[in-house]
């Protein structure tokens, strides 16, 4: 698949964004909804004075970013996603290069069931350097449900990099996470219709002492039966 650059997104997500800027504070969408901000006098202003602040409060404006990026993550976790939206962008004003922050919008837009645009931002994470195989795993898990969303051939190409992400995520020591790997890839593969597979996986995540959803791996059960 074609790489989408930092600048491209902006445009995509300017694109996606203007027929709801009007409703919408564009603090809550992820970029600030892809508006230049450099052309804006007004925002210029504000970006700067925050930015100063920022710095001087954290020593640096990277230390600054992770500072708000790990509020912004406390207040994912509270279920507030709109504030957490907000820190998460502030955090790119400090440092567009936070891979963290792309997690966070990933995350996000997963919990609005955006799945194709939570895989692009999971997609930037990891260009931008976070490859954890629970992140991985969940990239690929995301990419798998946007699939479904599309075309034949898309869909097909979106499949097969879900599943090169999912073989990445699975070469970690930690067995524990090996398990959480598997079992996702296990959910991925029945949604792709490819219950051997799915039943591959469910076996290896068991292996390794996975705990197996006892619906999915009924579900496997009773498909596989069906095309004996």
């Amino acid at each position: 698949m074609r790489l989408i650059t930092l600048n491209q997104l902006l445009i995509t997500w300017l694109f996606l964004s203007t027929s709801v800027l009007a409703d919408t504070n564009i603090n809550y969408l992820p970029l600030y909804g892809g508006i230049d901000r450099s052309n804006n006098a007004e925002l210029i202003k504000q970006d700067s004075v925050f930015i100063a602040k920022a710095t001087r409060t954290f020593g640096t404006r990277e230390h600054a970013s992770e500072g708000y990026v790990e509020r912004a993550f406390d207040l994912y976790s509270e279920n507030k996603f709109d504030k957490s939206m907000t820190h998460f962008n502030q955090a790119w004003l400090l440092n567009h290069d936070n891979p963290y922050i792309y997690l966070g919008y990933g995350l996000i837009l997963n919990k609005k069931q955006q799945s194709c645009e939570a895989s692009e931002m999971f997609k930037l994470a990891m260009e931008k350097g976070l490859n954890e195989s629970g992140f991985l795993a969940d990239y690929a898990q995301t990419t798998t449900v946007c699939a479904l969303s599309n075309e034949t051939e898309l869909q097909t190409a979106l499949f097969n990099k879900s599943n090169e992400l999912f073989s990445l995520a699975t070469q970690t020591p930690n067995t524990t996470l090996q398990a959480y790997v598997y079992h996702s890839w296990a959910k991925s593969y029945f949604l792709q219709k490819d219950f051997y597979k799915s039943q591959t996986m469910i076996d290896k995540s068991k292996k390794l002492g996975g705990q197996i959803d006892a619906t999915l791996e009924q579900s496997v059960k009773e498909r596989l039966t069906d095309t004996k």
